[in-house]
């Protein structure tokens, strides 16, 4: 071999060493950047200095930043981000790592003075992912107002008399404050006392599985929620406030609260109470349970009480939160509530059989009082090592007093039955429950191990008497007879449920990953359910027909995979399938038959989610559910408590199995704070549980038990779009859908098809002119259309239409005064007594004193034309089935209060 040819060898061999030491030598760092109160900030700019070159990197929304193929052993790094101050740190990393994890760093806030900057408008909407920001400093408001007042400023938002929170139609039930619970997430709470000049941005965070902070990282489009996060103003998280209400009216109206409460930046202390009888909420003591999309705003405006009968409210609570430790916080609450309702009505039942038509004219009283005891213990722990651990648990008694007195007139085309109903009952109502949910942290990206177990007892003791008198008369013979019955019915009703998951997320490859998880559901019901003679409730007088002992247990484990791929920023895909056995069992104490069934169900799923663009997503999921029967349906034995229509349950019931499928399109314009949104859900349900119903022969008594069904299924469209014009002063908000159900039933055994239609289309339009004027319009039309099939062919046709035009004027600083009118109109029920239209009228006058104008006077007059008490309005078109209700509520009354508010 010549001289030549061995230096290019060796030459060849000292390149690929040298090639392969580098490559060995290269090293990816990763690190995540925080603010003060923990949470991670996105878009911060990192840079990498060595003495050769400079890397740059930018945070994600995790607030994760990545570098690649650094080869040097020594090396700076610096963070910057505007409106934060400067952070450089020094590292050195050891020989032969591959991966190194830096250290968390940490972002203070800081100021900095820039010359000759012209600030002409603050950004008023900002989109990041799942999360809409609204900065409250695009939006004028008046000095001192409220954060309930204020939502009402920004699209979107719709506060109802009772204070309830809506957002483009989704219940708001979730709230935090700078990312913390918020007095045990009591919405109501947070609006009505905190001033908007607290408050920097509220955020909108729309959750998938309705889990925060621990997902898997799988997304689910029909689990989704949103909660309110208020982020105050640096100068504002520690805050003292409080306030008292009093008020006195005509009609024995009156109402009163009081409020003192803490909040330091995760620690607070607040004692609530408030006592009243006009149907008003003025806290919720953290209702959290889900938020659905409302299938129409008919009723969620200002103008109306929507709510049925007269209450009388008188409510207690305290909570208490503290820090424990750096990063976990515990909460605990206790909350005392004591309500009593008054509801007088009127309804309307007519039942078509082949060759006989029932039909049912009731008139009713009911009278409830409800204690309810609940002590909540919650613990948001985030350890050491980075891992999650949250624990809630609450003990819950109820103890509710019923009385029911009914007067009814029941006849056939040859019978009439008229008579009286009255049963008086008690229910004592013991509830335990605990959730634990423990997130494993890795170092490993997208690696995930997300535990969650849940358990509940129910307890339910429910003694009941019930006196029916009736008088049957037939049409054809001036004789009549009395039909007496009287129960006493001692009920002992025991349910248990166990529910436990586990998840495990791997990465796969680049941009893919993994999700294995097991999910194991129990349930347990021991219900007892005793039938005597009341005159002479002795162990000889049981009526053995009447009663039962009966033992229910459901089973199921399911054990499923989804692969997600995520290959950049505007995709997201996932497919799933999971087998689910389940198992349910029932059987009647001394007797020998046991009831069975059991099946597998296979689950399919998927998720689909794409980026049009930056502000433009659409999504699309499909999943598989299984629902069991209730207790109420399975029983075997007949309930004849109603001896007018008597109820026996089907042992033998299957489960249902439901496919849904649920698509949305959204778009956003930020700088004109414009939203636009539409869905469409599809729902098939195998083996639907359906009513199924017979005459008795040559009486006025129906009977009705449970059967599984083929062919149910339903659609629903709806769209959402809100915009400001005309400089803001603006604001018109326009929803709208259209509904379809496919509802199947039995009618003396033979299947019967109700198709129904229903459209909703709701308008609203707000003018503001500065700090002088603020007004608003509504109109809503809704039209209720169904169709059935069995014993002869039917139609209804159902149309409202609700037109409200609300002002309030501010005289100067200190006077304000307004009114809110509104027309509806009802045509096409069957019943008269339901077509009447109403015309109601409120007005108020306002005027606020003392410093910072913390005191309000207002003098209110609610329903003028007295017409709200006819609004109760209910009706249902399903089977054979025709019904129609109408139910009493608030009616005028004229009220002087007094509010007090003070804050620090």
């Amino acid at each position: 071999m010549s001289y030549f040819k061995r230096n290019i060898i060796v030459f060849v061999w000292f390149v690929i060493f040298i090639t392969a030491h580098s490559s060995y030598a290269q090293t990816q760092l990763s690190g995540v950047v925080k603010d003060t109160i923990g949470n991670p900030i996105k878009d911060v700019i990192v840079r990498l200095h060595t003495d050769h070159d400079t890397s740059i990197s930018i945070t994600n929304s995790l607030g994760i930043y990545y570098f690649k193929n650094v080869e040097a052993r020594q090396f700076q790094i610096t963070y910057n981000m505007l409106g934060y101050l400067v952070e450089s740190n020094n590292y050195v990393k050891e020989n032969g790592d591959d991966y190194v994890l830096l250290p968390e760093v940490v972002l203070r806030r800081g100021t900095y003075a820039i010359q000759d900057v012209s600030v002409t408008r603050v950004i008023p909407m900002v989109i990041n992912g799942d999360t809409i920001q609204y900065n409250l400093g695009a939006f004028s408001f008046r000095k001192q107002t409220l954060l309930e007042d204020g939502l009402k400023k920004i699209p979107g938002f719709q506060i109802t008399r009772d204070g309830s929170v809506y957002f483009n139609g989704y219940h708001i039930k979730k709230v935090k404050v700078n990312n913390n619970e918020f007095f045990g997430g009591d919405i109501i709470t947070a609006t009505k006392n905190l001033p908007v000049d607290y408050i920097n941005n509220i955020q909108l965070i729309e959750l998938n599985n309705k889990s925060e902070n621990t997902e898997t990282g799988i997304a689910d489009y029909q689990e989704k929620e949103k909660l309110l996060n208020i982020n105050l103003k640096e100068d504002k998280k520690i805050l003292h406030f409080g306030q008292l209400t009093i008020g006195s009216g005509t009609n024995g109206r009156y109402l009163g609260s009081f409020g003192i409460n803490r909040f330091n930046d995760g620690n607070e202390l607040s004692i609530l109470g408030s006592f009243n009888n006009t149907n008003t909420n003025l806290f919720s003591y953290g209702d959290i349970s889900g938020g659905k999309r409302s299938q129409t705003t008919l009723d969620i405006d200002e103008f109306i009480d929507p709510i049925d009968g007269i209450n009388t409210t008188s409510s207690v609570g305290i909570n208490i939160a503290k820090k424990v430790g750096k990063q976990s916080r515990l909460n605990s609450s206790y909350n005392y509530v004591k309500k009593n309702t008054s509801i007088s009505g009127y309804s309307r039942m007519k039942s078509t059989y082949i060759g006989n038509t029932i039909t049912k004219d009731e008139d009713y009283d009911e009278e409830q009082e409800d204690d309810n005891h609940k002590l909540r213990l919650f613990l948001d722990g985030k350890l050491d090592n980075k891992d999650i651990l949250k624990v809630e648990g609450n003990l819950t008694y109820n103890l509710k007093s019923i009385f029911n007195n009914k007067v009814s007139n029941v006849s056939n085309y040859q019978e009439i039955n008229k008579g009286t109903n009255r049963d008086s009952a008690i229910h004592k109502i013991p509830i335990a429950d605990i959730d634990i949910l423990y997130s494993k942290y890795f170092n490993k990206k997208d690696r995930k191990l997300v535990g969650k177990f849940n358990a509940r007892s129910h307890t339910l003791k429910n003694n009941q008497f019930v006196n029916e008198e009736y008088s049957v008369y037939s049409k054809n013979v001036i004789d009549y007879s009395d039909e007496l019955n009287n129960q006493f019915i001692d009920q002992r009703n025991k349910n248990g449920s166990a529910n436990l998951s586990l998840s495990f997320v791997e990465p796969f490859l680049n941009h893919s990953v993994f999700e294995f998880k097991y999910e194991y559901d129990h349930s347990n019901i021991d219900a007892r359910r005793y039938v005597y003679n009341w005159l002479d409730a002795r162990a000889s007088n049981t009526v053995d027909s009447l009663t039962v002992d009966y033992g229910y247990k459901f089973n199921s484990n399911k054990v499923g995979i989804i692969y997600q791929f995520t290959p950049n920023k505007k995709l997201k895909f996932n497919v799933g399938f999971a087998v689910q056995p389940i198992f349910m069992n029932g059987k009647v104490l001394n007797d020998t038959l046991e009831y069975n069934y059991d099946n597998i169900n296979l689950v399919p799923t998927t998720n689909f989610s794409y980026k049009l663009s930056n502000n433009v997503d659409f999504q699309i999921s499909y999943r598989g559910r299984n629902n069991q029967p209730s207790f109420f349906q399975i029983v075997p034995v007949f309930n004849n408590t109603n001896s007018r229509n008597i109820i026996l349950g089907n042992p033998e019931l299957k489960s249902e199995f439901s496919h849904g499928f649920v698509t949305t399109m959204r778009a956003f314009i930020p700088s004109r704070v414009q939203y636009i949104e539409t869905n469409f859900a599809y729902n098939y349900v195998k083996d639907k549980i359906v009513t199924d119903k017979k005459p008795v022969e040559n009486s006025t008594i129906q009977q009705t038990t449970f059967r599984n069904a083929k062919g149910y299924y339903d659609w629903r469209w709806n769209y959402v779009f809100n915009t400001p014009f005309e400089n803001d002063d603006w604001m018109l908000e326009m929803t709208g859908g259209l509904d379809y159900y496919n509802n199947l039933s039995y009618i003396e055994d033979r299947e019967r098809t109700t198709k129904q239609f229903i459209l909703a289309q709701t308008l609203q339009l707000k003018y503001s002119l500065g700090n002088y004027l603020e007004s608003m319009f509504n109109a809503n039309y809704s039209r209720n259309k169904a169709s059935y099939d069995i014993p002869f062919r039917t139609k209804i046709n159902v149309e409202t239409l609700f037109m409200g035009l609300g002002a309030k004027g501010y005289l100067n600083d200190n006077f304000s005064m307004g009114f809110e009118m509104s027309q509806r109109y009802n045509d096409g029920y069957i019943n008269k007594f339901m077509n009447v239209n109403q015309t109601l009228m409120n007005a108020f006058l306002e005027y606020t004193f003392l410093h910072n104008r913390t005191a309000l006077l207002r003098l209110q007059a609610y329903d003028l034309f007295d017409q709200n008490t006819q609004m109760g309005m209910y009706s249902e078109y399903i089977g054979n089935d025709v019904f129609e209700e109408r139910k009493n509520r608030l009616g005028r009354y004229f009220m002087l209060s007094l509010n007090i508010r003070m804050q620090k």
